[in-house]
């Protein structure tokens, strides 16, 4: 039989970074032994279901690759065969209307069995289940009657969810019994915590996917550290989704909560950034820098000035930003930066000014020659020119090399800078 996963999100909010986590894990399930991933749509919560919400749902998956092979259902277009379901239990003796709902008889003996290929095989004493409710008084199905009855007709052959369905698995198994369906396969996945320890929320972090996606990290990232959460078979912290595919195996799913740390993220998307070639990179900065106000359009070695500052940052964002003051000026210096490196170098500043104004030739290597020269005629050692020169062109300490920070800002701006500063120094 094919393998078939699903991922039923409940549109009554935006894709939460928790069930991007369930669906990638189903995902990559199915496609580990070429089968078929579904999306459905449980949409029975007619007052805070939205349009949007499902929009977002899958503009969410489609970012981050994880298309379903088929077109996502929707619970509340099927609302007739929920009742046929249920008509047929009420006639067969087991299912019961009481005060216009219709409950499912459960047998109060003995114990319903969950075989969970992470957690093992775990009994629920039926003692402690009520006759399950599967049409409201208004006939509108409840949650677990349509997921049986939906895993049933999609022909799903796992369901791969969040530990905490594991309390609902006993009642959808009675369910599954009562309509004479063969039954699924369960894998319940550890929670997604914050740093705390308690479950992952926006006191912790952003819950939203889309929110990473505007601040600048790459799906490939996202996804990369989500799969990390609760299961681990390699040593290899960075890798793409077809890899993913072909190491999971479900023996290797913890069971502990696993902890969302931003700071993890952070790690794994420099390194996608950095495994980035040069001219994608360029063209998933151009909103980040039309955001920011600026473009590369113009600038006069763009490849280099990325390459030399693509590891500057942990998002594309931040990468944007970094890069910015090399074209644009910036509006004041770090302060700290100021008072510890530019308040005392007007004369390294004016040497520079001098020295660059009359070069000839633009380029990294007649640069270096300048700064050689300077620490000689200066008697200065490399931090002290280096440092106040950066801060003086950029307004900050941190930069590539020398040589080709100067390079990369055009020379008339390194001109103006470096006068700015000399003034902004004499003012002081």
């Amino acid at each position: 039989m094919k393998v078939t996963t699903r991922f039923a999100p409940s549109p009554t909010g935006y894709l939460h970074i928790g069930g991007v986590r369930t669906a990638l894990f189903n995902y990559i399930y199915a496609k580990k032994f070429n089968g078929d991933f579904l999306v459905r749509i449980e949409d029975t919560d007619k007052e805070r279901s939205k349009e949007e919400y499902i929009e977002a749902i899958m503009e969410g998956l489609s970012w981050v690759g994880l298309n379903p092979d088929y077109k996502p259902l929707k619970q509340s277009e099927r609302f007739n065969l929920y009742k046929e379901e249920a008509l047929k239990l009420v006639k067969e003796g087991k299912a019961y209307i009481e005060d216009g709902a219709t409950r499912l008889k459960v047998d109060k003996g003995g114990s319903t069995l969950v075989k969970d290929l992470v957690y093992g095989d775990i009994d629920f004493p039926n003692k402690e289940l009520d006759d399950l409710v599967i049409l409201r008084s208004d006939e509108s199905p409840t949650y677990h009657f349509c997921n049986v009855i939906d895993d049933n007709f999609q022909n799903v052959t796992h369901i791969i969810r969040g530990e905490d369905h594991l309390p609902n698995t006993p009642k959808q198994i009675q369910i599954v019994n009562a309509l004479g369906y063969d039954g699924f396969k369960y894998i319940h996945l550890p929670l997604v915590l914050g740093e705390d320890r308690k479950r992952l929320s926006k006191r912790h972090a952003a819950t939203d996917l889309m929110s990473y996606r505007q601040e600048g990290y790459l799906p490939e990232a996202v996804l990369n550290m989500l799969a990390k959460l609760g299961w681990s078979n390699t040593t290899e912290d960075i890798f793409d989704l077809n890899k993913l595919i072909k190491i999971f195996e479900v023996q290797d799913i913890q069971k502990a909560g696993a902890v969302f740390d931003i700071e993890r993220l952070n790690f794994v998307n420099q390194a996608h950034i950095a495994n980035m070639k040069t001219d994608s990179l360029m063209q998933a900065l151009e909103s980040f820098n039309k955001k920011n106000g600026f473009s590369l359009d113009d600038h006069h070695d763009a490849e280099y000035l990325l390459e030399l500052c693509k590891g500057s940052a942990n998002n594309l964002n931040e990468i944007s930003l970094f890069i910015k003051s090399f074209l644009v000026d910036f509006d004041d210096y770090n302060p700290e930066d100021f008072d510890k490196y530019l308040k005392s170098a007007g004369p390294v500043l004016d040497y520079f000014k001098n020295n660059l104004e009359n070069l000839d030739v633009w380029a990294e290597e007649s640069i270096e020659k300048i700064i050689e020269s300077a620490k000689s005629d200066l008697g200065l050692p490399m931090p002290k020119i280096g440092l106040p020169l950066r801060v003086a062109l950029l307004g900050r300490a941190q930069s590539p090399q020398l040589n080709s920070t100067i390079y990369l800002i055009k020379k008339e701006k390194v001109v103006e800078r470096l006068t700015r500063s000399l003034n902004v120094i004499a003012e002081h």
